[in-house]
């Protein structure tokens, strides 16, 4: 055989091996397609986001979209992006960044999960808080009186989307306390609502049958992590090694409930309907967390306003589950009979605050013209609340 049908024949080869790994790759890419087209309530971790994780992909649109913290339980991961805009800033919570260190600004506090994070809403500016601070700026702006006294105001947006009295109360204690704020707008219930109308006989006290640990994958070494640039690689380790990472859940929201298999200590065996009807709430998790963070808030010197957490009226997931909507309302009552005994102030927010119907997304999330509503029905209270607040000092 000559030496240029060799060369022929080794070319050859090499065209047919490059051709194979390519249909290996172009494989392995629609499988990982194929297994990441559901929505994630929490962290959008399909294939690609885990595969990012795990090669140390640092791209606002890539990363993960909550990060689990010692003490805080999980926060907004910062530098996060969708739509095409950074959704948290370098302080782990969304939208505007507040500096730490306090100005003569009046400074509000915003405590609540997804309806206060606004997850119906695709960009910050569009959330309550956001527009609340615009609306109060204007405001302050436009009153001399107010505008002598505070300058302008500061609004910080620390919703956690699926977070309960639970986060809201780790993470006042831990972080937002540390803002020192004139006040805190706690919105709060629905969260807790839904893991007491879903509880089976795992249900534990710290939640713990409900929140899983992990929210977030830290890079491999090399050269596991060389090997994670081949999607067919990276379908395959995913597939075999990170299955519990990525099926965790039902229903689609495989990232704030417990991973399948997950250990943890039944020491609360006390089953939820029990709980939830025993005498002055001695048992129930929503009401003894939010019993203990109105408490530190006004000890802080906050004032402290309490935002029902209503439902949409007209939803047919509210409407097909009486026990959900029940718990909801026992969460809004007991909200307010706790802000009437430590000296908070209610909040007059009912289903028709919202002008518009079609506002609402689903069973308690509004669009940006709702949160615009929610935001205006705040302000009056605030103003006053701020008035009082300089009378004080």
């Amino acid at each position: 055989m000559s030496a240029q049908v060799k060369k022929r024949n080794w070319l050859f080869r090499l065209i047919m091996i490059v051709l194979l790994l390519a249909v290996l790759e172009a494989i392995g890419y629609i499988a990982m397609w194929a297994n990441s087209r559901s929505f994630d309530w929490v962290n959008t971790k399909n294939y690609f986001k885990v595969r990012a994780m795990l090669i140390g992909d640092t791209a606002a649109d890539q990363r993960a979209r909550y990060l689990s913290q010692p003490y805080l339980g999980y926060i907004p991961d910062p530098g996060y992006a969708a739509h095409g805009e950074v959704q948290h800033n370098d302080a782990g919570y969304r939208g505007e960044k507040i500096p730490l260190v306090r100005s003569r600004k009046l400074r509000i506090l915003c405590l609540g999960g997804s309806t206060t994070y606004g997850l119906g809403v695709p960009l910050p500016y569009q959330t309550y808080p956001a527009r609340l601070s615009f609306l109060l700026n204007k405001v302050i702006k436009e009153d001399s009186a107010l505008h002598t006294m505070y300058g302008g105001a500061e609004v910080l947006n620390a919703g956690l989307e699926a977070g309960t009295s639970a986060e809201e109360l780790e993470q006042y204690l831990m972080k937002y306390r540390y803002y020192r704020p004139d006040i805190v707008i706690v919105h709060s219930g629905v969260n807790d609502a839904e893991i007491m109308a879903s509880a089976d006989r795992d249900f534990q006290l710290d939640y713990t049958h409900y929140r899983r640990l992990q929210f977030h994958l830290e890079p491999l070494p090399q050269p596991a992590r060389f090997f994670m640039h081949s999607y067919l690689f990276s379908y395959l380790a995913i597939r075999l090694f990170y299955a519990n990472f990525y099926y965790s859940g039902v229903n689609g929201r495989q990232c704030y409930v417990r991973q399948r298999g997950q250990q943890f200590a039944h020491w609360s065996d006390i089953d939820a309907d029990t709980i939830r009807w025993g005498a002055g709430h001695l048992y129930l998790p929503f009401y003894r967390n939010t019993q203990s963070l109105y408490a530190e808030v006004i000890r802080d010197s906050a004032i402290l306003l309490v935002l029902p957490n209503i439902l949409n009226e007209k939803d047919s997931f509210v409407n097909s589950s009486p026990r959900y909507r029940d718990l909801c309302a026992e969460n809004v009552r007991i909200s307010c009979d706790l802000a009437d005994r430590t000296g908070g102030i209610i909040v007059p927010f009912a289903y028709d605050s919202i002008h518009d119907p079609h506002s609402w997304l689903d069973d308690c999330h509004l669009d940006s013209t709702g949160e615009w509503n929610k935001a205006s029905v705040l302000l009056p209270v605030v103003v006053r609340c701020a008035l009082q607040r300089h009378a004080q000092r």
